[in-house]
């Protein structure tokens, strides 16, 4: 009875992650999700304590990343049962770090009894930073919405808010054991020696965030600003098909008029931004597009897909992104690098040839990196859909000295879930941490204007036919975490393997 009541608490603490995160940003919940499955972990012996936090982190990310299934029929055409299965195996790989976690918690805690709510937090930001992430998401992104501690990232990386989850979450499982147990007094120091820590260490975060706001304050006060419309045109993958097989133009022409009513409503605006993949060819191949630039003075940063004829006369196929400028001239393109598999390629299908068969993925080829657009104002870099929330690639076009990340990204394969939400969430995490404002533009939604603090200031509904007009604020802050990387994750990662060998090393003399 006690291992059904214990694994079912697992499942529900595993479960409850998926509230914590956007769109529901249950907060409240994430200083005491850890409590019961760490108190379950900690009482059980090796095999046991593994299968606990493998349990754990695949109820976790099968609650959480439930819309793989409605991607996979998507993206893939597959039936339903192999998505399904995808997901399946997607929780239980992807949950192995807390199998790790688990297995080493007793280890860490014994390596240091006085002061296991502060070791246990190291060891688990170790296991969650070494994990190789498809998608990153790490614990403390879900407070992306609150910048007066969030920003801390902007020193350590989103690692140091999971530490600092995981640190609450481990005192406050220490002050149950306090009440549970009748403790001697020296017990009762270390229980108020860990709070103090705890306090301070929640107290740096705030301060460090305090203060990085205060730059932002001050940089967006001399700060140009910069008028954009961002067009949410609605068109998902059938009703832009009706609308190609009607005629070339028409899924341009819509574009187009929505992008006329916005500069009606706002004429002050100087760029319109289309989505990733709004247009099949190159722009300058749309006599819409190319009248309504002329027409309205305005820019265009545009997704269109982009076919380059290679010396062998083989061709290449690019998802690409376009700045055209005022009279219609295009800049210079750029062609997204990150690929994501199933959708745009099909990974070993050189190797596993029956997968050329599978209709529905992209075979599109890799570009081969930023390209920085020169504004009168400021620079910026265009993302496309899943690069804005690889962190190491936005790292890259900082320090290339972009001012402004632009992203554009066609989320429609994912439905009505709570995927775009959480892909917004990690598009927006990357502006609080690199103290770079954000543009944000999907054909379906969720489109957005993010300010240098990663606040969502402006944005749309998801499957809403709507354009956003507003101002972005172009102060581009320097932070920590944009000059030094990872060193937080990577400070994490060497004192718990230090941790972990002193662990043992107690164990196995009996102490």
């Amino acid at each position: 009875m006690v291992g059904c009541i214990a694994i079912l608490l697992l499942v529900i603490c595993g479960a409850a992650q998926v509230f914590i995160a956007a769109p529901y940003s249950w907060l409240f919940l994430h200083p005491v999700v850890f409590v019961v499955p760490l108190a379950i972990i900690f009482s059980l012996r090796r095999a046991k304590r593994i299968a606990a936090g493998w349990l754990f982190g695949i109820a976790a990310n099968v609650a959480t990343f439930y819309w793989i299934v409605h991607t996979v029929r998507s993206f893939s055409n597959l039936p339903a049962w192999v998505g399904v299965l995808i997901l399946i195996g997607f929780a239980i790989v992807w949950s192995a770090y807390l199998a790790v976690f688990a297995w080493g918690a007793r280890v860490i805690r014994g390596a240091t009894p006085r002061f296991w709510p502060l070791a246990i937090p190291v060891w688990f930001v170790a296991c969650e930073f070494l994990n190789p992430q498809l998608f990153p998401y790490f614990q403390g992104v879900a407070w992306y919405q609150v910048p007066s501690i969030f920003l801390v990232t902007s020193l350590t990386g989103v690692p140091g808010m999971s530490f600092v989850v995981l640190l609450w979450n481990c005192n406050l499982l220490l002050v149950f054991e306090r009440l549970l147990r009748s403790e001697d007094r020296p017990a009762g120091r270390d229980v108020a020696l860990n709070l103090t820590l705890c306090a301070f260490i929640t107290g740096c975060a705030f301060a460090w965030s305090m203060g990085q706001l205060v730059r932002i304050e001050t940089a967006e006060q001399s700060a140009p600003a910069l008028r954009v419309a961002l067009i949410q045109a609605n068109q998902d993958v059938e009703r832009a098909a009706r609308l190609r097989a009607e005629r070339r133009e028409a899924h341009a022409e819509e574009f187009c008029a929505l992008s006329r009513e916005a500069l009606r409503v706002d004429p002050e605006v100087e760029v319109v931004v289309w989505p990733e993949g709004a247009l099949d060819d190159p722009p300058e191949t749309y006599q819409c597009v190319l009248s309504f630039v002329r027409e309205t003075g305005v820019e265009l940063w545009v997704g269109a897909v982009a076919e380059d004829l290679q010396p062998d006369r083989t061709r290449r196929v690019y998802n690409s992104a376009y700045r055209m400028r005022r009279d219609g001239v295009l800049d210079r393109r750029y062609d997204k690098k990150i690929l994501l598999p199933f959708g745009e390629f099909m990974p070993f299908e050189e190797t596993l040839t029956f997968l050329k068969k599978i209709e529905g993925p992209g075979r599109l080829d890799p570009g081969r990196g930023h390209v920085l657009f020169d504004l009168d104002k400021a620079r910026f870099v265009f993302l496309i859909c899943y690069e804005a929330i690889r962190q190491r690639y936005v790292r890259e076009a900082v320090r290339l000295g972009a001012d402004l990340l632009v992203n554009i990204t066609y989320d429609a394969w994912f439905g009505d879930t709570v995927c775009p939400h959480q892909h917004l969430m990690l598009a927006a995490t990357q502006a609080a941490q690199f103290g770079r404002p954000m543009v944000r533009c999907a054909t379906t939604g969720i489109s957005a204007l993010i300010d240098a603090r990663g606040v969502i200031r402006q944005r749309t509904s998801v499957f809403q036919r709507e354009a956003l007009t507003g101002e972005v604020r172009l102060a581009a802050v320097e932070s920590v975490y944009g000059l030094a990387g990872d060193w937080f994750g990577w400070s994490c990662a060497a004192a718990a393997a230090l941790l972990a060998i002193h662990g043992l090393r107690r164990r196995r003399r009996g102490l």
